[in-house]
């Protein structure tokens, strides 16, 4: 049967989707206020926005046990897996990623886990990509290079409508949230190459953030080609089908991979509101 396909639910995929490319997911934990809950299995993203809106404060997110990751590998090789890929949540962002090498280290199945560097939707077309890569038959092997190989070529940019999340979180000031509020500053963030969420630049109003996405994504076309191109949200479809509009209206020609409304991870840090858009070179 090849190798299998293990990701966590921060690549803000839908269940339908983890069914039709037969991937494994694998919950991470969701603590708002005294109560906890499995992510997209016990809570999905839009009770989840519900309960952030109303918490005095900002959700966390809990990483699964090593058990969790154990369990779900030892399935895989019962079922006849010849090796289990594991793609995972930055490990500067949480530390699923060491839950997962912990469990690899004590199954008797060849297990790769890799650090995607990201989640959300940038994670999505990492994965994507290696479940085309297993249903072709590459090895285990092949398909780990592949992807470490795709990974830098990858990008996430993800703006936020509203700065009130970055105050509770301690990300912005309240001098700061009060003087772009009245500006209607928009702040466009990316991950670096370790994962980190870093400033990528800002625009006046969501209208702004649209012309800057497309405007990256002419310049991505002309340096790699046509691309691949998935979206994610807090509670904003209207953003993404304006997002949509203005790239056709651009002529960006794109492979256009889905959208999904954004897991904890992302909207706890950003709010409501908030517009993802990821790269990938359709051609890797």
């Amino acid at each position: 049967m090849g190798f299998a396909v293990v990701v966590d639910s921060t690549l803000d995929m839908s269940a339908e989707e983890y069914q039709a490319l037969n991937i494994t997911m694998v919950p991470l934990n969701i603590l708002v206020g005294e109560d906890e809950f499995k992510d997209q299995v016990e809570i999905s993203s839009e009770e989840f926005y519900k309960r952030m809106s109303e918490a005095a404060e900002l959700p966390k997110t809990a990483q699964p046990a090593p058990f969790d990751f154990v369990q779900a590998y030892e399935r895989l090789a019962h079922e006849g897996c010849e090796g289990i890929i594991s793609l995972h949540i930055a490990g500067v962002l949480s530390g699923t990623v060491e839950s997962a090498r912990t469990a690899a280290g004590q199954v008797d199945v060849d297990v790769r886990v890799i650090d995607a560097a990201c989640c959300t939707a940038q994670a999505a077309l990492q994965v994507k990509q290696l479940c085309a890569l297993r249903d072709a038959g590459a090895t285990l092997d092949e398909a780990q290079a592949a992807i470490e190989a795709l990974a830098p070529k990858t990008q996430f940019l993800v703006a936020c409508d509203t700065l009130e999340n970055l105050l509770k979180g301690g990300r912005l000031s309240a001098d700061q949230v009060k003087n772009a509020s009245l500006l209607n500053i928009k702040p466009i963030f990316t991950f670096n190459e370790t994962g980190v969420l870093v400033a990528f630049g800002k625009a006046k109003g969501m209208r702004g953030v649209i012309k800057q996405y497309v405007q990256n994504a002419q310049k991505r076309t002309e340096e790699q080609g046509k691309q691949r191109i998935r979206f994610c949200h807090v509670a904003n479809e209207q953003g993404v089908e304006d997002l949509r509009s203005a790239l056709d209206e651009a002529g960006v020609e794109y492979v256009d991979e889905g959208s999904s409304p954004c897991g904890a991870t992302v909207a706890t840090h950003l709010g409501l509101g908030a517009l993802g858009i990821a790269f990938a070179p359709a051609e890797s």
